[in-house]
């Protein structure tokens, strides 16, 4: 089998990235650290996200709207708002991002993405004043 030059590279790569150093234990000691400040990051966007889309829900619906075709409008608002929510969870997960520890985690992330969506989009349809 001939030597590949890249196997070589590999190979002095994989030596290089080895820590000897006494201060390794450190290290650990400061991923640890940064994991407990991450623990609570999912939580912390979905509150955002529910707090937003009830802020945006309220500036919606404190106004009557329209009687001409209402309920129509508001499924396609819906429609559009799951559509967009669903290229926003298969870029996450096409990135990797998309990965979570617990079904609580998962579950409560996407329902208040949802939410933010749709009511972004009820906001651009009713109140932009484009449609």
């Amino acid at each position: 089998m001939p030597f590949n030059i890249f196997d070589g590279l590999d190979t002095l790569l994989d030596l290089l990235t080895l820590d000897f150093s006494k201060n390794s234990s450190s290290k650990s000691a400061v991923t640890k650290k940064s994991s407990k400040n991450s623990k609570y990051t999912t939580q912390l966007w979905s509150g955002s996200f529910l707090a937003m889309a009830s802020i945006l829900y309220f500036i919606v619906f404190k106004d009557p709207l329209p009687e001409e075709n209402y309920i129509q409008t508001v499924l396609i608002c819906i429609l559009i708002g799951f559509a967009i929510s669903f290229i926003l969870f298969f870029s996450l997960y096409y990135l990797g991002l998309f990965y979570f520890k617990s079904l609580f985690k998962l579950l409560l992330f996407s329902f208040s993405s949802v939410l933010f969506i749709i009511s972004v989009v009820f906001i651009v349809y009713f109140k932009s004043g484009i449609f």
